[in-house]
């Protein structure tokens, strides 16, 4: 945009040296009316001033997106030919240090919504894009013309395998990658010079906030990979942005009225879970708009059939005000099927709305329904020597003296004492934990629990206080030291990989069960409660273990391996059935099945649980850990049981209102 001095000067050159003050003035003022009129984004300016003629698209903050979705969405607004496409990602350190770039290219898209952030209506962009400038203030960044780039855009999953064969590319997470399943996964905003073998600009993991990777220029640290992948740099930066540009041919822009997703309803729901062989499965959807219009063009359900069958089928039907979607299926033989539902919008987008917690969420249901489940059994035979393993595990146990180290964390005068606890133990690392013991308990008193932690590379942090009427132990996963500094365990965990691969999923590390990296957790478990039962408080007699996903296969361990234990809850049961993919049965997130991994399956273990224990939620959605799996666990335990089955919840979300169906056996 010229500058006052400029206009003026100008102004002069056309009307001549008499001119008149006043009609100079009024002639400026038309002019500079015009300028504004004109597509200008001042943020880019600033950093570009040969990059004129852009309209913002959109503008958004990477590391609040999740929450907060576009600061500025023109994507429907604006009508034209798109011309030229730009991208400018600008981070603020925490020590106030700008570092941004911007690239411009050719459109690979006339669609809006796919030059955007990558979701559910903008599909797997990975493409070669055509005469490349390149603007940036690090050296890093390789500037200047280029007459090619790569962009690799989706909301998927993905692999560092280089599908598309770029040049230079590797197997590594570079600009070279793969799209996978999920669909509605990690997430790729990638802008590649691949000439230079460079990442421009990156933005991964785009639905988690803080923890999104974020990068200009290739990543050269030690931890993550080329393109920023797995770095959760977005946490590094005081603030971050990014602004998508464009410059248009016939631009004409459109009166949008948005609707406020928050008044949307969904809810999917059959009038029972359980169903003869060949039987219709009826699932009904109803969405609600609350006080505003049905859209125009009207909004659609997608729908994916899956099923222990190995049948797959899709389809859409629009909304009507109304009138429930209908979706009907069927399934022959003992199993589940799964019914993977979303609202799109008339662009294909699946539509979303801030969840309870305040992030952005899909507007989708998961779920399912299951035939004859009673008659699931595990995929794999139980290995012959299932018992004298154990019984091997618990004399190498044996072998190592219950010696704790308890180091009091709780504020003076607390009325619940709070401890940091760590008990040697058979294996690479000792058990440890917080423990709670309410102040001034009388020896053989009270009863005890132990809780055990689901999958992740979480800290453990002190709580502030504990329960009043019973001895808790809150026990890690791993074993590692408590009360250190981040830089300890980002440590910690990286070198609990192998091969590679995150902790418990190295098919090579799990081929043997004695070199699994469940095998020492088995061995915390079982130490764990022999910690608690050696307390003076503890009454001799109630012992109850509880945990969600791997903590709720650890749940079941404690409940076969030790006989003392009294009572069990067990919540989304990670890891039944790990054999179940080779009969056919929907996997789920989890170890690849080797069979050294038997002897730590859930199916095998509870049989051997005694006491009464509780499924108190299984997600017949939830395909972390597959229905078919949990119906086989059920089935394997002979104590006092009972399970209760979630429609429409998957691993991380319950439905408000859901409907349940409880199976229980006394």
């Amino acid at each position: 945009m010229k500058s006052h001095k400029q206009t003026n000067s100008r102004v002069r050159n056309i009307f001549g040296k008499h001119f008149n003050t006043s009609v100079l003035t009024i002639a400026a003022s038309v002019l500079t009316l015009a300028a504004t009129l004109k597509a200008e984004v001042p943020e880019l300016l600033e950093l570009v001033p040969d990059a004129k003629g852009y309209e913002l698209i959109y503008k958004f903050n990477p590391t609040e997106y999740a929450a907060n979705g576009y600061l500025v969405d023109n994507g429907e607004s604006y009508a034209g030919t798109l011309k030229r496409v730009g991208y400018l990602l600008k981070l603020t350190d925490n020590q106030d240090k700008l570092t941004w770039a911007f690239a411009a290219m050719d459109p690979f898209s006339q669609n809006l919504n796919q030059v955007g952030v990558p979701n559910s209506g903008s599909g797997i962009i990975q493409t070669y894009v055509n005469n490349l400038e390149v603007c940036s203030n690090t050296p890093e960044v390789k500037t200047g013309k280029f007459e090619k780039g790569n962009i690799e855009f989706w909301p998927n999953n993905y692999s560092g395998e280089n599908a598309k064969n770029i040049p230079g590319a590797t197997n590594a997470f570079d600009f070279g990658d793969s799209a996978g399943q999920p669909v509605i996964g990690y997430g790729s905003m990638q802008v590649h010079n691949y000439l230079e073998k460079q990442t421009i600009l990156a933005f991964n993991n785009i639905l988690s906030n803080k923890n999104c990777d974020l990068g200009i220029g290739n990543n050269i640290a030690k931890s993550g990979q080329p393109d920023w992948t797995f770095t959760s740099s977005g946490k590094n930066f005081k603030t971050a942005e990014m602004l998508v540009v464009g410059q248009f041919e016939n631009l004409k822009i459109n009166k949008v009225v948005k609707l406020d997703t928050q008044k949307i309803s969904f809810r999917g729901e059959a009038k029972k879970a359980f169903f003869a062989p060949g039987e219709p499965m009826k699932f009904s959807f109803t969405v609600n708009f609350g006080d505003q219009p049905v859209p125009e063009p009207p909004y659609s359900l997608k729908w994916t059939r899956t099923g222990d069958d190995g049948k797959k089928t899709a389809g859409a039907e629009q909304v009507v005000f109304g009138q429930p979607v209908v979706v009907t299926t069927s399934l022959g033989k003992p199993g589940f099927v799964r019914i993977q539902a979303e609202l799109v919008d008339n662009k294909g987008r699946i539509v979303t709305q801030k969840n309870s917690i305040g992030q952005m969420a899909n507007i989708v249901f998961d779920g399912g329904a299951g035939v004859e489940i009673d008659k699931l059994q595990p995929a794999a035979d139980e290995p012959a020597d299932f018992d004298a393993f154990w019984s091997k595990q618990k004399a190498k146990l044996a072998e190592v003296p219950v010696k704790c180290k308890m180091e009091k964390v709780s504020k003076p005068g607390a009325k619940v004492e709070v401890y940091a606890v760590s008990v040697d133990c058979a294996g690479p690392r000792p058990v440890t934990g917080y423990l709670s013991i309410p102040a001034g308990a009388k020896d053989k008193s009270l009863p005890a629990s132990a809780n055990y932690h689901g999958y992740g590379i979480g800290i453990q942090r002190a709580p502030d206080d504990g329960p009043s009427n019973l001895i808790h132990f809150s026990v890690n996963a791993h074993g590692y030291d408590l009360g250190k500094d981040e830089a300890y365990y980002n440590d910690f965990f990286a070198k609990i990989k192998s091969n590679g691969q995150i902790y418990a999923f190295d098919p090579k590390q799990n081929s043997n069960p004695e070199t699994a990296y469940f095998n020492s957790m088995a061995l915390r478990v079982m130490r764990s409660l022999q910690f608690l039962k050696s307390l003076p408080q503890w009454n001799g007699k109630d012992l109850s273990v509880s945990g969600g996903s791997q903590g709720g296969l650890q749940t079941v361990w404690a409940a076969a391996l030790d006989p003392d234990v009294t009572s069990a809850n067990s919540v989304i049961t990670w890891c039944c059935d790990f054999a179940g993919p080779t009969k056919g049965r929907l996997n789920g997130w989890r170890p690849a099945y080797v069979p050294a991994l038997n002897y730590y399956d859930s199916v095998f273990h509870g049989k051997r649980i005694k006491c009464p224990i509780i499924i108190s939620r299984a997600g017949l959605g939830d395909y972390v850990c597959p229905p078919s799996g949990l119906a086989t666990l059920y089935n394997n335990i002979k104590s006092p049981k009972k399970i209760v089955w979630f429609q429409g919840s998957t691993h991380d979300f319950v439905p408000p209102n859901p409907q349940e169906f409880v199976a229980e056996q006394k």
